[in-house]
């Protein structure tokens, strides 16, 4: 009799285990608290949301392998970082940072952050970051990058640059206020470039019955070029 007792209570404990196993598990599933960081050109916040409810990565969450997690979701190329772990409360809690485009490129309808990261682009709203015009070739996009931070970096050309392209070995601008492209040269001696296009920048809006010009050279050493029409 004694005996059936205790197998009788052994049987209960192992049956309310495996439920509250269960109802853990099911909490851990479903009690997720996502912090996200939205450049506000990606919605991450929901592939991440439709992913972690999938089986393979639901079971690894039950697990608590959070880093196979953040490895699998590290792969969606617009998410700049993402931490997986749980609060105080046992709570899941996901952080994710997406990355900031800097430049969109045209020809591959797709967007490209500071660290040279093409992102594919899924929005069609407008662009409202400056245009890469053309293909570049392996390396080529961190001459571009290098320019491109250097107005943005500049208060007097921040928001400034409309397109650039790379034509040979030369940098081409278009920037707001030219109806022409400015001749860069290469991604050297920004700081002095750049200030001796401001001078001509300036000029230019203080004398607007001049606007006569269809390109501005910066190849030559300390020497801007105004080429007229």
């Amino acid at each position: 009799m004694t005996s059936l007792i205790k197998m009788f209570v052994l049987i209960i404990l192992l049956s309310s285990s495996g439920l509250m196993s269960s109802f853990t598990d099911n909490n851990n599933y479903l009690d997720i608290n996502i912090n996200y960081s939205s450049t506000g050109y990606f919605d991450n916040e929901k592939v991440v949301d439709s992913l972690i409810r999938n089986k393979e990565l639901s079971d690894l969450i039950n697990l608590n392998e959070f880093q196979k997690v953040e490895k699998e979701l590290e792969k969606i190329k617009s998410i700049k970082s993402i931490d997986i772990f749980r609060n105080n409360y046992l709570q899941l809690e996901i952080d994710i940072t997406d990355r900031e485009p800097i430049v969109f490129i045209r020809e591959l309808n797709s967007y490209m952050d500071s660290s040279g990261v093409i992102i594919k682009k899924y929005n069609p709203s407008i662009n409202s970051i400056p245009e890469i015009k053309g293909i570049l070739n392996d390396g080529e996009e961190f001459k571009i990058l290098k320019v491109i931070s250097a107005l943005e970096n500049d208060d007097f050309f921040e928001n400034k640059l409309k397109s650039i392209s790379l034509k040979g070995d030369d940098i081409y601008l278009n920037i707001t206020g030219f109806d022409f492209d400015i001749r860069f040269g290469n991604e050297f001696q920004l700081k002095n470039k750049l200030n001796m296009l401001k001078g001509f920048y300036i000029y230019q809006f203080d004398n607007l019955s001049n606007k006569k010009y269809k390109q501005v050279d910066l190849v030559y050493n300390n020497r801007l070029i105004a080429i007229k029409n």
